[in-house]
């Protein structure tokens, strides 16, 4: 396990915030899509994926058990991360989440999770 698995979720990473600053800047603000929100929890969930990436690296492979208590706190505390995010913004006064952005920032969530799992996969 090394950098060819970090590439994927680099990438993912890259390419999410490509993706998004080209969209706000060709919407303008018309949307009540909340581009920052997103950008914010990608960045969010693109650190804590590499934490549990490191975590992952220095867990020994012969143990299953550990292998899976890892993957389940990593899931977990990204769920918890990403509620508290959600719950903070969308108690501000300034404007609501709206659904289309919660459900694209938990596709988001899922995603990062899809490529953990990954990584363990390929490292038992």
């Amino acid at each position: 396990m090394g950098r060819k698995q970090i590439t994927p979720i680099l990438i993912l990473f890259i390419l999410t915030n490509i993706i998004l600053i080209g969209c706000d800047f060709y919407f303008l603000g018309d949307t009540n899509f909340k581009f920052e929100f997103i950008m914010g929890v990608n960045l969010m969930l693109f650190i804590m994926s590499l934490f549990n990436f490191f975590r992952l690296y220095k867990l020994d492979a012969t143990n299953p058990n550990a292998m899976v208590r890892s993957v389940m706190v990593g899931t977990l505390l990204k769920m918890l991360v990403f509620a508290g995010a959600a719950l903070t913004y969308a108690t501000q006064k300034k404007a609501p989440v709206g659904i289309p952005t919660l459900v694209t920032s938990m596709a988001l969530y899922l995603v990062y999770t899809w490529l953990e799992i990954q990584w363990t996969q390929k490292k038992s």
